[in-house]
C-alpha cells in the first residue's frame, strides 16, 4: 500500500474513539493530519498522541476546535488547515452524536441536534473541502455512516442521518468524479468505543452474541479501512458503502 506521506488529511470527530484511531493511523503513514472536534479537552489528548507519533517519525498533526454544524465554523476550520498545510487531500467525515429515543418520545430538539451534526455537518465539511480538491483535480472523501442507516430501534434521528450520509456519498461520487475525487462511505457495526462503553453489560453481551465473528470491532479495524480508501490503491472504488461489522448483517 502506498504511503500517505505528506498528504493533508482532515478528520472530524477525532477527539476520541474511531476518529482518534483514524488520525493516529494517518500519522503513522506520515500524513499531515488536522484533527477537528468540539471536545477541546479530549482533543488535546489526541494532539499529545500525534506529537508522540511525530517524534517517532510520524506525520505532523494539529487540532482545531470547531462545531461542524455551523458554516462559519467550517469555513474557519478550512482556512486554518490551508494556512498551515496549504491544501487538503483527504477528508474523513467522522463526527457524530447519539441522542436515542423512540419515535413516540423523541423531542423535536433531539431530532434536530443529531441531524445537524451527523448530516448537515457532513454536507458542510464535504462542500468546503471538495472546493479545494476540485481546484487541483484530486481528493479522497470518506464518510462514516453506520450499520444503523438501514434502521435501528430508538434511533429515528441517527438512522435518518446515517442513511442521509449514504445518499450524500453516492450523489457526491457522481458529481465529483470529473474532478478525480473519490467519495465512499463506511458503515461500521458494533465497535468498542467510549460511546458504546455506556451500553449496559447485559445488552452488550446480547449484541456481541449476534456477531458471527464473536467479538466487537475495534476502532483500529475501521481506521485501517479508512486508510485504504484514502490511498491511491483504492482509486477505482467510487460511491460505495462498505460494511465493517464482523458479519452481523448476514
Amino acid at each position: 500500500m502506498n504511503s500517505l506521506q505528506d498528504k493533508v488529511a482532515v478528520v472530524t470527530g477525532s477527539a476520541r474513539g474511531i476518529g482518534r484511531a483514524i488520525a493516529e493511523c494517518f500519522s503513522r503513514e506520515k500524513a499531515k493530519v488536522a484533527c477537528v472536534d468540539m471536545n477541546e479537552v479530549a482533543l488535546r489528548e489526541t494532539e499529545k498522541s500525534l506529537k508522540s507519533l511525530e517524534s517517532k517519525g510520524g506525520g505532523e498533526g494539529f487540532c482545531i476546535v470547531a462545531d461542524i454544524s455551523k458554516s462559519n465554523e467550517v469555513k474557519r476550520m478550512v482556512d486554518e488547515v490551508l494556512k498551515k498545510f496549504a491544501t487538503i487531500d483527504i477528508l474523513v467525515n467522522n463526527a457524530g452524536i447519539v441522542r436515542d429515543s423512540t419515535l413516540l418520545k423523541m423531542p423535536e430538539e433531539t431530532f434536530d441536534a443529531v441531524i445537524s451534526v451527523n448530516l448537515k455537518g457532513v454536507f458542510l465539511c464535504g462542500q468546503a473541502c471538495a472546493k479545494v480538491m476540485a481546484e487541483k483535480k484530486y481528493g479522497k472523501i470518506v464518510n462514516i455512516s453506520s450499520a444503523a442507516w438501514r434502521g435501528n430501534f430508538g434511533q429515528s434521528n441517527y438512522s435518518a442521518a446515517k442513511a442521509g450520509v449514504v445518499g450524500l456519498t453516492k450523489t457526491w461520487a457522481l458529481e465529483l468524479s470529473k474532478y478525480n475525487i473519490n467519495v465512499n462511505a463506511i458503515a461500521p457495526g458494533f465497535i468498542s468505543t467510549e460511546m458504546t462503553a455506556t451500553i449496559p453489560p447485559e445488552i452488550r453481551e446480547k449484541m456481541i452474541a449476534k456477531i458471527p465473528l464473536g467479538r466487537a470491532g475495534e476502532a483500529r479495524d475501521v481506521a485501517q479501512l479508512v486508510q485504504f480508501l484514502a490511498c491511491d490503491e483504492s482509486s477505482y472504488i467510487q460511491g460505495e458503502v462498505i460494511a465493517i461489522n464482523g458479519g452481523f448483517q448476514m
